[in-house]
């Protein structure tokens, strides 16, 4: 499965896997993939999986949507696309790694931890 990799900008380290239904990305809280930059818009693009590739497609944002370093209203994404978005920069990887978990998976790890620690503690 694709996921996207915050690589610079305010949420540096976040993580978001792509599924195949269409998923919105913005500021604001309701989005699929809610990127925190106060420079990019409530709906700021979507992508899209058709035909076994992605689909960007941006949403009438006030600042646009750059795919590596050019303007890209809409584009076919691949392996290592860089998305830039405000300030924000998002990596794009058509394989996900194994190594990392999404924001969801990754507080459920942490939460679990620390109750297994404080039973083992007490």
């Amino acid at each position: 499965m694709a996921c996207l990799v915050v690589i610079a900008g305010p949420q540096e380290g976040k993580y978001f896997q792509l599924t195949k239904r269409t998923l919105v990305a913005g500021r604001d809280p309701a989005r699929d993939i809610q990127i925190t930059d106060p420079k990019v818009s409530r709906r700021h693009f979507q992508i899209a999986f058709h035909e076994e590739r992605y689909h960007l497609t941006e949403m009438k944002a006030l600042n646009g949507v750059f795919i590596n370093g050019e303007p890209a209203p809409q584009k076919t994404l691949v392996d290592g696309d860089q998305i830039q978005v405000g300030d924000t920069v998002l990596a794009f990887f058509e394989d996900d790694n194994p190594d990392r978990t999404d924001a969801v998976k990754q507080y459920k790890k942490a939460d679990r931890a620390l109750r297994e620690n404080k039973t083992l503690m007490d």
